[in-house]
């Protein structure tokens, strides 16, 4: 049962839904018959202002079809309010991006949202399993973000991602990537060659093989991140890049776990006091100006040349050609690597190491130096067995 108001025929009172209801028609369909909305209020003022606005909106075409939105449409009205609402940073904005890119290029991405069936949404999917596991997680979470909005405007009356099991994330084919530490007769060399040829990018490979730390942590400390009294490292900042695509520093670490406490050990004392003494407020820089990671990573590559650590002298390049060039088959994220494959080799717990680099979770280290684990698993047995023999 329904009131209409007092000589408002488009605006009535619904028992039903307890609620003043409104109808507008705005342009027509195809077919030639009105397109209606409808809009909702607690009183009728409200619902005769909604219509109002409403119909000024439509005549300055403001008011978009809903029914035409393509599932691109909807992710990109997602990552563009997340930006400029400051609840993602433009570094994250143009992840967020990529993967769109990777969606618009799938049969799915510029079909109506309306229109996409979950047949086409797991088929779709299976198109992208020559990306890593982690590029395929980040596409179907988008994918199910942009449902999820889609459903909350009311732009679809069904969103597939709620029953459970009816989407399918797939697995990569790719490989998986095997974790390349240096040795430590590699290490050896490394810092030999870094003593003989010192300069401010030795200290940072150094600061990087000691601590674990990423590249852009490193290049982003200053010292308010330094305590010299209680020997500690804030890492609270990362590189990253602003809309521009432009190098900054950003204001937080890559993820949320990334924001963590690390020693100043005997083996790093003196490049942080060196370098906190130093007129620069940031710990490493070019005349104050930020390094960026690209620098490291070439230096890095010609240290490690010079030091015979994993000389290349051919590559084929992008035609298939045997390109003549002495160079090095490193990167700087391998510092890392290095750093975290000592502290297992010492017997540091996976517990500790998580926490020291900035892991969200024990599994991800696990998981991530599952090799390295492994590698060391007898030892720990034969220590086992070596304490039972002693009990027996």
């Amino acid at each position: 049962m329904s009131k209409r108001g007092n000589g408002e025929g488009s605006i009535y009172y619904s028992e039903k839904l307890k609620r003043w209801v409104g109808q507008v028609s705005l342009g027509y369909k195809n077919d030639g018959s009105p397109k209606r909305k409808s809009v909702y209020g607690k009183t009728r003022k409200e619902v005769s202002e909604k219509i109002l606005n409403l119909t000024n909106d439509y005549r300055n075409n403001k008011v978009i079809d809903k029914s035409t939105l393509t599932l691109n449409d909807i992710l990109n009205l997602i990552v563009d309010e997340q930006l400029n609402n400051n609840i993602i940073s433009p570094a994250t904005y143009n992840r967020k991006k990529y993967y769109i890119k990777i969606i618009s290029s799938l049969p799915i991405g510029n079909e109506k949202i309306q229109k996409i069936t979950p047949l086409e949404i797991n088929n779709s999917l299976s198109n992208i399993t020559n990306y890593s596991n982690s590029v395929i997680s980040k596409v179907s979470q988008l994918i199910q973000i942009g449902f999820n909005k889609a459903f909350l405007l009311n732009i679809i009356n069904y969103n597939p991602f709620t029953v459970k099991g009816l989407i399918l994330t797939p697995k990569s084919s790719k490989q998986t990537k095997k974790i390349d530490a240096l040795t430590c007769d590699e290490q050896k060399l490394l810092v030999t060659e870094l003593d003989l040829n010192y300069d401010t990018y030795s200290d940072i490979i150094k600061f990087a093989l000691y601590t674990g730390a990423r590249i852009g942590e490193i290049l982003a400390l200053d010292k308010l991140n330094i305590d010299l009294d209680n020997n500690i490292i804030h890492i609270k900042k990362t590189l990253t890049k602003d809309s521009n695509d432009k190098i900054i520093i950003g204001q937080a670490t890559k993820t949320y776990s990334g924001t963590r406490d690390i020693p100043i050990t005997f083996l790093i004392k003196n490049i942080v006091v060196n370098r906190y003494n130093g007129p620069n407020f940031l710990l490493f820089s070019e005349n104050g100006k930020i390094i960026l990671p690209s620098t490291i990573n070439a230096h890095f590559k010609r240290i490690c040349k010079n030091a015979g650590i994993r000389t290349i002298t051919t590559f084929i390049d992008k035609n298939n050609k045997k390109v003549k060039l002495k160079s090095s088959n490193v990167n700087t994220h391998m510092l890392r690597h290095t750093y975290a494959t000592r502290c297992i080799e010492s017997g540091m717990t996976a517990v500790v190491l998580s926490k020291l680099l900035g892991h969200a979770d024990i599994d991800t280290t696990l998981n991530t130096y599952t090799s390295v684990f492994n590698k060391f698993k007898q030892n720990e047995i034969d220590k086992y067995l070596e304490y039972m023999s002693q009990l027996h």
